[in-house]
């Protein structure tokens, strides 16, 4: 019988997406991998520096039909970053992200700026950067879907 202790079984990879808070664009793209590539990989997120889930991001996703109220904030670790096998670093064009990537990892930087949370409640850069994580994640999710069909 062959299960998961078969010499064929393989586990999906492992992607695990960070940018500076774990606030806003990490949990955006680790909700579009869920939703976009869910049979694929297995995805989660986390943050150089712990801030709490924006209100607003969590508004934008589920404007587009991805709801990550269940996500929550995560700060970056040892264990996070050897259980990737894929990291996405996120940083806009002022940031400098410098996350210590493991030998056995793979990384991928997206320049990405964050959305700026303006004091009247507007989600335009929100849904802006939301289209933009999830071009990105789109992009990922077909390179992915193309790799598995030329080693199968």
């Amino acid at each position: 019988m062959r299960g998961k202790e078969s010499s064929t079984f393989r586990r999906l990879p492992h992607v695990l997406c960070i940018d500076e808070g774990n606030s806003d664009r990490s949990q955006m793209a680790e909700g579009y991998l869920r939703t976009l590539a869910g049979e694929f990989v297995e995805t989660r997120s986390a943050g150089l520096r712990n801030q709490p889930l924006s209100r607003m991001t969590v508004q934008v996703m589920q404007e587009d039909g991805v709801d990550i109220r269940r996500q929550s904030e995560k700060l970056l670790s040892r264990e996070l970053l050897l259980w990737a096998d894929i990291i996405i670093v996120i940083s806009g064009p002022t940031e400098t992200l410098h996350a210590p990537i493991p030998n056995s990892a793979v990384e991928k930087r997206w320049l990405i700026s964050p959305p700026i949370d303006s004091d009247d409640d507007s989600s335009t850069p929100f849904r802006r950067t939301r289209d933009e994580v999830k071009r990105r994640v789109q992009q990922f999710v077909n390179a992915l879907k193309l790799s598995r069909l030329s080693t199968s």
